[in-house]
């Protein structure tokens, strides 16, 4: 394993705060950047009235807290907490797992989903999934399966290393695709040229003992936080994972490290134990920067997180209900996050966190 040098600022954790001020760029370019995704966005989570009942893809103006649109699906597999990815998208797609039975794929046209196509997982909960240009990836308590484009039923699936039914998130990097299971087990998968899982699970080597939720693939890489270490569950640290072995391990003294995101060269990590979010930026084998309080969070703690473009989303809880918190980026504040709105999802419970387009 490589050592890096990378910038490494820590703040004091902030259980409650208000709400930031938008911080405006100081080049007339940046600003409308940030100006127009602020404007044009969405931020999604999936609400339900308890675990067992069917939900909903519920979204949000970023800008406003106006509800853009809620569309119905299953029966709800889990509370929040328990796992991650059960929201993911690529291009005009998106892909809602956390279901009772089976899996979703929607189409994105205009901001708004449409067309739905049930994916068959043979009876088992769906878990986490990720999408790529190939196909989805649905993640359950015991398998991995790929469904190529435009299929309903899997073409490949491969069993999980431990497959006790705590596997957390699927995410794909390189040549591989990568599942987290809670008991502290990362594994890949290999895949071939078609998208195919043409590999059995492989342990990643290196990664230390504890609890792991969230991961986020980019690139090469992943980013895959312990979010308890075995030696002392109050303390977290970020591997950084390049094929089946860590090539770096960030330190962090910000607590709960347990959902992660990525895009445009940035990754972002939430820390309930700490309510803060992390984010650095990512080169081509390790971080370059790491801020370990990037933002400090309102709020009673926080799950999911998701980014796009200039902007961050993440999912919390506030007055005991989910609250959505929408976050902008800018090359002039580096890795540090400003809160544009927070507003209620107006469910009872929720789970997953997802940015899209308005239009």
């Amino acid at each position: 394993m490589k050592s890096y040098k990378f910038s490494h600022t820590l703040q004091s954790c902030v259980a409650a705060i208000g709400l930031f001020a938008l911080t405006t760029s100081s080049t007339a370019s940046a600003e409308s950047q940030s100006a127009s995704h602020a404007q044009g966005g969405q931020l999604c989570a999936l609400g339900f009235s308890a675990v067992g009942q069917p939900g909903a893809v519920i979204c949000k103006n970023i800008m406003t807290g106006a509800t853009t649109q809620s569309v119905p699906v299953g029966a709800m597999n889990a509370g929040p907490g328990g796992g991650a990815g059960s929201l993911a998208r690529h291009e005009k797609h998106v892909l809602v797992t956390n279901q009772s039975q089976n899996a979703i794929l929607f189409a994105l046209a205009g901001g708004e989903l449409t067309s739905p196509v049930t994916l068959q997982t043979d009876g088992e909960s769906s878990l986490s999934g990720v999408l790529s240009d190939r196909g989805a990836y649905v993640l359950t308590g015991t398998r991995l399966l790929f469904f190529p484009r435009g299929e309903m039923t899997a073409a490949s699936s491969q069993p999980l290393l431990v497959a006790d039914g705590s596997a957390a998130q699927v995410t794909l990097a390189g040549d591989y695709a990568y599942v987290s299971e809670k008991n502290g087990s990362l594994e890949a998968f290999s895949l071939g040229r078609d998208g195919n899982i043409r590999g059995h699970a492989t342990p990643v080597t290196g990664v230390p003992a504890g609890v792991i939720v969230g991961i986020t693939g980019a690139g090469d890489l992943v980013v895959a936080p312990i979010a308890h270490l075995a030696t002392n569950a109050n303390q977290s640290t970020i591997p950084v994972v390049s094929g089946t072995s860590v090539a770096q391990i960030v330190p962090t003294k910000e607590v709960a490290a347990c959902w992660a995101a990525n895009d445009n060269g940035e990754a972002c990590i939430t820390n309930p134990g700490s309510m803060t979010v992390s984010c650095g930026h990512l080169g081509s084998e390790a971080f370059t920067s790491y801020t370990s309080a990037a933002a400090s969070l309102p709020g009673e703690t926080v799950f999911d997180i998701d980014m796009m473009d200039t902007l961050v989303g993440i999912l919390g809880k506030s007055n005991g209900a989910p609250v959505l918190l929408a976050y902008s980026r800018t090359k002039q504040t580096g890795d540090f996050l400003s809160l544009i709105n927070q507003f209620p999802l107006g469910t009872a419970t929720a789970t997953g966190a997802m940015l899209l387009p308005l239009q």
